[in-house]
């Protein structure tokens, strides 16, 4: 598609969500695109296209991981919030700015448009109510290699991180009122496509910025691991991976609590952590 110079969209969804300061500004930006009854100077309608594809290719990744971690399933505000994040990806991403002055404005009004609708998520999102405690279930699903090691199913989200060197287990959080095998199966289900039953608990770790984690060891329904993943947003990619290649594939906080399950699965022990270290080791 046609993009000009400065315009493509970042790699990944590494960025938290853009600050007050950015905010103001992409609002000025809007603003000034949104007003204009005729295209303006081809340079700055170019700028502010800029500026606009980047604010999406930090805000869209951000509203939608966390109005999945504060919001039930079936809440209008998590609904109408994913469906605008995606939409303005698909702006972003997917189309462009055409040929000529008047089509490029007709895009850049489109982005400003998407834009305003982010920034209003955003503003809802961060003022409702106290968020419930952050629950997250994930499964710890093992296979052996050809050479007889034991590799572990990780995937790559969109965000947050750079897609290929963050990887995690598979799952994601409670709803509300759900119970977290219960959730462990379904989001499970839903980044892999894998259908499995929880066999017992392996893990509980804890940690400030994310609330506590469970993972449990599992047992395929079917008998067979084919791993399909879902269309985009997330996540990217999947592997498997052994023990030796954690510190290559994922961060300390998430390496530290695989090996944790993984030693748990072998022991028949359960591992309570903080931040994937030994709980009461580490304790205030």
């Amino acid at each position: 598609m046609p993009v000009w110079p400065g315009t493509a969209m970042p790699s990944g969804g590494s960025h938290p969500a853009p600050g007050p300061d950015a905010e103001a500004e992409i609002e000025r930006v809007t603003d000034l695109i949104l007003a204009a009854t005729a295209p303006p100077p081809a340079g700055t309608l170019e700028s502010a296209t800029a500026a606009l594809r980047r604010f999406i290719g930090e805000r869209a990744p951000w509203t939608k991981v966390t109005a999945r971690q504060s919001l039930a399933v079936d809440d209008p505000l998590r609904v109408a919030a994913e469906r605008a994040a995606d939409e303005a990806t698909y702006r972003a991403r997917c189309a462009g700015p055409g040929i000529g002055l008047e089509s490029a404005f007709t895009y850049g009004r489109s982005l400003a448009l998407i834009s305003r609708e982010l920034l209003a998520h955003g503003r809802t999102l961060t003022q409702s109510a106290p968020p419930r405690p952050r629950v997250t279930a994930r499964a710890l699903i093992c296979r052996r290699s050809p050479a007889r090691e034991r590799e572990v199913l990780m995937v790559s989200p969109a965000y947050p991180g750079t897609p290929g060197t963050n990887f995690r287990l598979p799952g994601g959080p409670t709803a509300a009122n759900e119970p977290v095998w219960e959730a462990m199966t379904r989001t499970v289900g839903q980044e892999t496509g894998l259908a499995v039953r929880p066999a017992r608990l392996l893990v509980t770790d804890w940690a400030q910025e994310s609330g506590i984690t469970f993972v449990y060891a599992v047992v395929p329904l079917d008998g067979e691991v084919t791993v399909r993943l879902p269309g985009e947003p997330e996540p990217t990619g999947y592997a498997w991976v052994a023990a030796d290649e954690l510190g290559d594939r994922c961060t300390p906080h998430q390496a530290r609590r695989v090996r944790a399950a993984l030693d748990a699965a072998r022991n028949g022990t359960l591992a309570e952590l903080r931040r994937g270290e030994p709980a009461y080791a580490v304790a205030a």
